[in-house]
Order: structure tokens, then C-alpha cells, then sequence
């Protein structure tokens, strides 16, 4: 015989008091704060900054409010801050964060470190924050920050900081290398012409650029900036050099691929005439050595070069260049060798120049040379002669 229990009420009486009292108490005491409020967070959290130049940093801002969705959090200004609240700036430049959906949210920010701003931190306490207030959908604050921790230039995050271009310019009577300014004039065929980029960098890493010619690739450059030099400078190659048979205006970049810079490239300018601006060549009769001579390194009969005077109280320069080949040597080319440095180059008022035996060192034998005498007046070209091919013989060459 079945014994039946009658059905007790009191489980679901409990179970339904239960959910009241705790309903009750959500909307008395509210959301957990981890599922209502707004959750903030700054990528990256910390970077390495260096004192004595502006920099700048990427921010990217990521919220997420599990509760409120689809407003947007704004934050109207940024201040850099000591560890101790001191404000040593602000950022007037408003971020905003379009909330949406539950889902994380971004934006980004390029923040510009002044330098003066990490001298000041210096001299109240190394540590330096950069701090923004955002509001959420209450306009409650919630704070990010990023910590900017001060370091040696060569413990920095591997980042140029300036980069400037300039041409080489064909040496002055007085020696002198004097800059172009952004800006030159060059002859028609000159060869030669090259541009440096001097460049100012924090901490160390792989550089990576192209030298481009009016939008075109002259040459790739990948070069290991070692910590702590601070600044180097590249030249452009020498073969492939600058064209110059195109006369008109051409721009030069130095473009920068990796790291990528906070500033733009400079762009420098030369012009190409089909003009020879400097005394006619023939002006000035070269006598010895004569046209393609074989000449002699022996120490016991050093080398006369000579040329007819050109006036008085006149002073001579005299240039040897070592040429790749003789095919392609034309010896009326004015400019030909204006920007190529001379294996001997050498001032006298005499019209005559002697090897010595410092200057044979610097020559190899059998190979072809060409030299050149200028005659100036107070710094004023009065007289060229054409450029005329020699070769050198002996032991006292040195051989390569």
C-alpha cells in the first residue's frame, strides 16, 4: 500500500522570500562597481622619454562600460604631473570616446612631450605622469595615466629627433667648405654632387631610408644607429650619383622608413644650368708634364708640375684627381671635377708645384690621374687651364 507525503509550500515561499530580499537589495545598493562603471585604460601605460628635446608619443585609449552603453566619454584636457600632483603643464585638446554596445571602445592621441616639461619634472622628482580625466555617463571622473619615465638619451626608445640635409659644396681658395644653405647651383654634367643628412636620434636601433631624386629612388640606406652617439651623419652614395645632365630645378629627400619620424623631412634643392660661371678653361698654358706623360715617383727626381704665370701677385691652385677610366675623360669639361675631392690639391704663388715625398704615398702606379691649375686675384678666378691626363711610374707608388 502506497504511502503519499502531501506537497510541502514552504521550498518555493522560501526560494521567492529569497529573490525579494535580494532584488531589494540591487536596487538599494546598486550594480557591483566592476559591472557598472566605466573602465579605462592607456596603451602603452609607461614610455621612456630623454631630456633636452621635444617628443612625441603615440596613446591609444581603450574604455568599456558594462552597464550605460552607447554615450560618449570626453576628456577636455591632459597635465603632466609630478608624482607628488605637481602640474608642470596641460594638453588643451579634447578626447573623446564613443562608448558603444558593451564592447571595448578606442581613441587615440598624439601627445608632444616638451622638453621643457621633462626639465622641470628634473628638478622636482624623476618621476612624471601624464594624466587625463574622462567622464562617464554620469559624469563621474574616472583617471588614466601614463607613467614618462626619465632616462639618458641612450637609454631611450630608439626615436630621431631632428634630421637636416645639406650639399656638398666645392671647396672655397680659402679651403673653406662653405654650406649650401638648402639651395645650389650646379653646371651641366657635373659630377660628384652629394648631400649628407645629419642626423639626431635617442637610444639605438636599425635605420632604414631611401636618398630620392625628384620622387625617385637613388638608393637604399639600412644602417645600425649604435646607443649613445646621438647623431651621425650619411651621405649620398657617389655611384649612383645626383643626375646633373637635366637642366632645371630638382628636389632631394633623404625618406625615412623605419623608425618613423615625429617630424617631416626637409627637402633640399639644386638647380642645373647649362652655364660655366668661373674663368674659361685654356685661360691659363700648363708646360710640364706634357699630354698623357709617363712621369717618375723616385725620390731621387721628384716631379715638377709647371704652368705660365697668369699676372702678378697672383695665387695658383693646383689639383690632381685620379680618373676611373680615360674613355670617358674630356678635358674641356669645366665643372666636370668641381664636386669629386682631388688626390693632392695644394695653394702656391710660385708657378710651379714639386711632388714631395708625403704626397707620392697617395698615388698608385700606372693608373691614370689628371690635374688642373686655377689662378685667383683676391679670391676672384682670373685664369683655368684645361685638365690634362699623366701617369706615374716607379716604386716609390704605392700599389693596390
Amino acid at each position: 500500500m502506497a504511502t503519499f507525503f502531501p506537497q510541502s509550500s514552504r521550498v518555493p515561499t522560501l526560494l521567492s522570500a529569497i529573490l525579494y530580499v535580494g532584488v531589494a537589495f540591487l536596487l538599494v545598493a546598486g550594480f557591483p562597481q566592476s559591472l557598472r562603471a566605466l573602465a579605462l585604460r592607456a596603451t602603452p601605460p609607461a614610455v621612456t622619454v630623454v631630456p633636452g628635446v621635444n617628443q612625441k608619443v603615440p596613446l591609444l585609449y581603450t574604455g568599456i562600460d558594462f552597464d550605460i552603453v552607447n554615450y560618449t566619454s570626453t576628456s577636455p584636457r591632459g597635465r603632466f604631473e609630478t608624482s607628488d600632483g605637481r602640474v608642470l603643464g596641460t594638453v588643451n585638446k579634447t578626447v573623446s570616446i564613443p562608448i558603444v554596445n558593451a564592447v571595448p571602445s578606442t581613441a587615440r592621441e598624439s601627445l608632444n612631450i616638451p622638453a621643457g616639461i621633462i626639465a622641470e619634472a628634473l628638478k622636482h622628482d624623476r618621476r612624471l605622469f601624464y594624466r587625463r580625466i574622462f567622464s562617464d555617463y554620469v559624469s563621474a571622473p574616472v583617471q588614466v595615466e601614463v607613467a614618462l619615465t626619465i632616462v639618458p638619451a641612450s637609454g631611450g626608445t630608439f626615436s630621431l629627433v631632428r634630421l637636416e640635409l645639406a650639399f656638398n659644396q666645392p671647396l672655397h681658395v680659402s679651403g673653406t667648405r662653405p654650406s649650401s644653405g638648402g639651395r645650389i647651383t650646379v653646371p651641366r654634367f657635373a659630377k660628384g654632387l652629394q648631400a649628407a643628412a645629419t642626423l639626431t636620434y635617442n637610444g639605438g636601433g636599425t635605420l632604414r631610408a631611401q636618398w630620392k631624386v625628384d620622387g625617385q629612388i637613388l638608393s637604399s640606406v639600412t644602417q645600425q644607429l649604435n646607443p649613445g652617439l646621438r647623431e651621425i651623419m650619411i651621405t649620398s652614395p657617389l655611384t649612383p650619383s645626383f643626375p646633373t645632365y637635366g637642366t632645371g630645378l630638382h628636389k632631394v629627400t633623404f625618406e625615412i622608413l623605419d623608425p618613423v619620424p615625429a617630424f617631416d623631412e626637409p627637402t633640399i634643392y639644386y638647380f642645373v644650368t647649362a652655364s660655366y660661371t668661373g674663368a674659361p678653361l685654356g685661360s691659363l698654358t700648363l708646360t710640364n708634364p706634357g699630354e698623357q706623360e709617363h712621369v717618375s715617383l723616385s725620390l731621387k727626381a721628384l716631379t715638377r708640375f709647371s704652368w705660365q704665370p697668369a699676372g702678378e701677385e697672383i695665387l695658383y691652385r693646383f689639383q690632381l684627381y685620379r680618373l676611373d677610366d680615360t674613355l670617358t675623360f674630356d678635358p674641356t669639361v669645366p665643372m666636370r671635377f668641381a664636386y669629386q675631392k682631388p688626390v693632392l690639391a695644394a695653394m702656391t704663388k710660385q708657378t710651379a708645384y714639386d711632388l714631395t715625398e708625403f704626397n707620392m704615398k697617395d698615388i698608385t702606379a700606372d693608373a691614370p690621374y689628371c690635374w688642373q691649375v686655377q689662378a685667383f686675384d683676391a679670391d676672384k678666378m682670373v685664369a683655368a687651364s684645361m685638365y690634362r691626363l699623366v701617369f706615374f711610374t716607379g716604386s716609390a707608388a704605392r700599389s693596390e
